[in-house]
């Protein structure tokens, strides 16, 4: 107790402090025992070396460790919650490929080249986007990315509605890249915007820092569509209601389970599905990990969505 635990909890408290009043005699203690330690030091690696381990030592720290020291920080106050899931976003997203940030075909407006001034006219009127991927007659030919402001403006100095002389070359980027290198290309493209196809050349959906920014803190309640709701809810009876698109290493840190490393989904809706094995009608259920997913709601064949609840005994959420 004295030796040892006394001492620790002294340190803890006042670390700065306590390091700077011990700090004269500890260099004093380092100096005199230097020989004596390098003499163990050699001892200890003959030995490991006649035992066969003649590896170096691979000291590391592990994305857990790091999870277990920011939990701590905030538990003591040294750091807020809003922070935590910052810190949590950003080491997701060290892991993530960009298709799982990205905003996929199904929800992409785009403009068709081919179509004529009326429905152009038309598209430029309702969208709410700045920027518009630019196909040239079907959404598998995809050639760059128009800015709606470059065409407004030439229609307002007089000149034809010509979105084809506004094309603006975008970087394309593979599925399965890392989302932080990515970013990289982002901030070295002209525009903001990448396009992402799969192995086989096929439109899979665009990414923008705006996606990248999304996946660290979270979906901006701006950006929501009118009815949509949070990626996670929780109700009343201590259940969740999640949406389908919810990322599903989001849904692992606000349900306190664990995902494979190696998995071929990366959300809620593709979870589910590797547990079920087939498309769901609305009201099934399944099994995992200690919690009954219920499909609630489906859009065409899409889970649109899920409730989650806890089974007795199965894991406790974590947010």
């Amino acid at each position: 107790i004295i030796g040892e635990l006394v001492p620790k909890q002294i340190a803890l408290r006042d670390p700065e402090r306590v390091a700077a009043r011990v700090a004269p005699a500890m260099t004093i203690l380092a100096t005199v025992s230097a020989p004596l330690v390098f003499l163990l030091d050699i001892s200890g690696r003959a030995m490991l070396w006649l035992l066969g381990q003649r590896g170096e030592s691979e000291e590391k720290v592990t994305d857990e460790e790091i999870k277990m020291l920011v939990a701590e920080a905030e538990h003591h106050g040294t750091i807020e919650s809003d922070e935590r899931r910052m810190i949590a976003g950003v080491m997701r997203l060290g892991d993530r490929a960009v298709r799982a940030v990205m905003t996929p075909r199904t929800e992409v407006d785009w403009i068709n080249l081919q179509s004529d001034d009326v429905a152009t006219r038309k598209l430029l009127m309702e969208t709410q986007h700045s920027r518009l991927p630019a196909g040239d007659g079907s959404v598998d030919a995809m050639i760059g990315v128009v800015q709606t402001r470059d065409v407004l403006a030439a229609m307002l100095g007089g000149r034809a509605l010509d979105p084809r002389r506004h094309v603006r070359t975008a970087p394309i980027v593979h599925d399965q890249a890392d989302a932080l290198d990515v970013l990289s290309t982002l901030k070295e493209s002209n525009v903001p915007m990448a396009l992402v196809h799969d192995e086989y050349g096929h439109f899979e959906g665009i990414v923008t820092p705006a996606d990248i920014l999304e996946a660290i803190t979270g979906v901006f309640r701006a950006d929501l569509d009118a009815g949509d709701e949070e990626n996670a809810v929780k109700r009343e009876d201590g259940s969740w209601l999640l949406a389908g698109y919810m990322q599903a290493d989001e849904m692992a840190d606000v349900l306190g389970i664990d995902l494979p490393e190696n998995r071929d989904y990366e959300t809620v809706a593709g979870y589910v599905l590797s547990h079920m094995h087939h498309l769901p009608a609305t009201g099934e259920c399944v099994d995992a990990q200690g919690w009954r997913f219920e499909v609630v709601d489906l859009d065409g064949r899409r889970i649109d969505k899920l409730i989650a609840t806890r089974l007795p005994g199965g894991h406790r959420e974590v947010r």
